[in-house]
């Protein structure tokens, strides 16, 4: 750990006060607490010692609910001596200050400076001889703070005889857990193989008492203090480590370095402190199995008896730990979650409705503890990738095509080549489309594959083809089927799928073709993906897929020297709503595409013109349900239910082009314009065969 004086102050907590008690702060990530107004606000901590004195830094921090259950002895006379804390109270008062010193700008301060002490004083004081002995009414002051609902109690003192079990203290730990208490107690200072009081675990208690051994720092690594027990192998299960030594306050107001197990266990009973005043609803019990599941491991890999779990860590102990979404019926790990939404259904303007609503969301942990935050930030919109368009650049410019032709069969595929590397001869083939054609007495067998780098009209800026199956489903790029003629029209039938690289989908087509038109209806089944576009992941993903029927008629026309060719499809498309989303609910979602392009003769070549509505949702929406707040009454989340709109906005695409095909060359020059954000893209190419 670097010196305080390397480190710059992070934030207004990281003051004078804090640093005075740098080292023992630091290493257990203290500020975390204090940077987020964690302070322990509202927690009463027990502690039961020799007393405690209200000194400058626990002034106003003393609960009315402190006890004195020891008796003062003075000329032989023993009566009881209610007083909560006077000289005889230097231990005690510097425990209380390491849980509890005021974050005043002055002084120390203590790891939950706004908890509330109970001073549980259980000494027995002989004014004659200055004697003072302490343990006798630890059961009462146990059974005490069990019945008044201080669900931590401190007790930095250890048996006097350790090498015998006791039925009393460990009928008292375990009345105490019962209740739901924590019992912090301090391994001890005798440099022992064993915390002090592990021959009294037992069933009943285990998940209630919590032992501290003591670290200190030497030339910047931490290592056990050479006067501290350790935590044993019997006890190490249920033992932390925290630091030995705290700045604290004593009774005579003056502050001072407090070493030992005692002031360690201090630091986990202030931790305790800091979870149960920001999560009321848990019991001092499960505060305590936080501490031990977020402990920072140290020494040998693993639970060891030397330092048991580990060292505390306050950012990882009020971090959540394994969060959930919850839709309210069921509640769905918050790692990896995020959600997609598709152009097609809004983009970018249903993503805003969206990040709106899941600004504010409340996620419960392993815990029970509840979090709110802000979501947003994991609803995408997908984008144009960048580079892409380049890539069908070099796409264009190093496609190759073969075709071989028999009898009744005929094949086709498309190659291009993409540089990999550095050098010249770092190259990759990759196929760009595939078909096969055979016939079959009066019918023909066609199968074909298109890639996502294929050339098509749409990357040199024209008018994009009317495939209706990419349009819905990009990923379907996979088809096999039959045609032949019936009466004057050719029907045809195929099934469809995905290669699986995005996502699984799968369909069937049914056709009619004429010379000049065609007609489509098909069914397309997604999972994993919307229109192509993946859904996410988690209860935030956009469902689980979609399920769509549509319809397309496209048609081609003589208008004088001009060639039209025109299409147009309406889709219905339901969305797969997971049982653990948080879109429970969503309407048909109904949808369109069209195309226009015309072109004729010109300047040696051919010139067309296009424009195309890409698909678009016109009809549809959804609803989210999500949990934006905790009700401590009921323990129990509230939700909100909230429509958003599934439409998406028209943009139509115009492009202009022009080619010239000779015997041994190629020109092709094109240009599109996005009508609604006003973006150009243009290309050209020139390809000549060599003779």
């Amino acid at each position: 750990m670097p010196p305080k004086s390397e480190v710059p102050e992070r934030s207004v907590q990281d003051d004078d006060e804090y640093r005075r008690n740098y080292v023992a702060f630091e290493h257990v990530n203290a500020l975390y607490a204090l940077d987020n107004g964690w302070t322990g606000k509202g927690v009463l901590v027990g502690v039961v010692d020799d007393g405690v004195v209200a000194n400058a830094e626990l002034a106003g921090q003393i609960s009315p609910l402190s006890r004195d259950f020891g008796n003062v002895t003075t000329g032989g006379v023993t009566k009881a001596r209610n007083v909560i804390g006077d000289s005889y109270s230097d231990h005690g008062t510097m425990v209380a200050g390491v849980i509890a010193a005021r974050n005043d700008g002055s002084g120390v301060q203590g790891m939950a400076p706004d908890a509330q002490i109970v001073a549980l004083r259980i000494s027995d004081t002989n004014t004659t001889t200055g004697e003072e002995t302490l343990g006798r009414t630890l059961p009462a002051a146990l059974d005490y703070a069990a019945s008044n609902g201080i669900k931590i109690v401190n007790a930095s003192l250890a048996k006097i005889d350790a090498s015998k079990p006791s039925q009393g203290w460990s009928d008292m730990v375990a009345r105490y857990t019962a209740s739901g208490g924590l019992f912090v107690n301090s391994a001890g200072n005798d440099g022992e193989a064993n915390a002090k009081g592990y021959l009294d675990l037992t069933s009943a208690n285990r998940g209630g008492w919590l032992f501290v051994t003591a670290l200190e720092e030497t030339d910047g690594s931490l290592s056990i203090a050479d006067y501290a027990n350790r935590c044993g192998s019997a006890a190490m299960s249920r033992c932390v480590s925290a630091m030995g030594t705290n700045g604290t306050m004593d009774v005579a107001g003056e502050l001072v370095a407090f070493s030992g197990t005692s002031a360690a266990a201090g630091q986990v009973s202030g931790l305790a402190a800091l979870i149960l005043g920001k999560w009321t609803q848990l019991s001092g019990v499960q505060a305590g199995q936080v501490i031990l599941n977020t402990a920072k491991d140290i020494g040998d890999a693993g639970v060891d008896p030397t330092y048991g779990v580990g060292l505390i860590d306050v950012q990882a102990a009020l971090a959540p730990v394994s969060p959930t979404l919850s839709n309210g019926l069921t509640q769905t790990a918050a790692a990896g979650a995020a959600m997609v939404i598709p152009a097609a259904v809004g983009g970018a303007q249903t993503g805003a409705q969206v990040k709106a609503m899941l600004a504010h969301v409340t996620v419960l942990d392993a815990y029970g503890r509840d979090y709110s935050g802000n979501l947003a930030g994991l609803v995408a919109n997908p984008e144009q990738r960048a580079g892409q368009f380049a890539r069908r650049v070099a796409s264009s410019a190093m496609a190759g095509n073969s075709r071989f032709a028999a009898p009744g069969f005929a094949a086709s595929f498309g190659y291009t080549t993409y540089r990999t590397g550095p050098n010249a001869t770092d190259q990759r083939g990759q196929l760009t489309y595939a078909g096969l054609s055979a016939k079959l007495g009066s019918a023909n067998l066609v199968a074909s594959f298109s890639g996502q780098d294929a050339v098509q009209d749409e990357a040199m800026g024209l008018a994009p083809a009317s495939d209706v199956t990419l349009a819905y489903a990009p990923g379907a790029n996979l088809a096999i089927g039959m045609e032949r003629p019936v009466g004057g029209v050719r029907m045809a039938v195929s099934a469809v799928a995905s290669d699986g690289r995005y996502g699984s989908a799968r369909g069937v087509l049914l056709g009619l073709n004429t010379p000049l038109a065609r007609l489509k209806v098909g069914y397309l089944d997604e999972s994993g993906t919307l229109f192509g576009t993946p859904v996410g992941a988690g209860a935030m993903r956009f469902g689980d897929g979609a399920r769509t029927a549509f319809v397309e008629l496209s048609r081609k026309w003589r208008l004088g020297a001009w060639s039209l060719d025109t299409y147009a499809s309406t889709g219905a498309t339901r969305l797969k709503i997971g049982g653990d989303t948080l879109l429970t609910w969503a309407s048909t979602i109904l949808s369109q595409r069209a195309g226009l392009s015309a072109s004729r003769a010109a300047l040696a070549g051919r010139i067309r013109f296009g424009v195309a509505l890409p698909l678009v949702a016109f009809s549809g929406s959804g609803e989210l349900t999500y949990a934006n707040g905790y009700d401590l009454a009921t323990r129990s989340l509230l939700y909100n239910r909230e429509r958003v709109g599934l439409t998406g906005q028209y943009q139509p695409v115009m492009s202009v082009g022009y080619e010239r095909i000779g015997t041994n060359s190629a020109l092709r020059l094109a240009a599109a314009k996005d009508v609604a954000t006003q973006d150009w893209r243009a290309l050209a190419s020139y390809r000549r065969t060599l003779p």
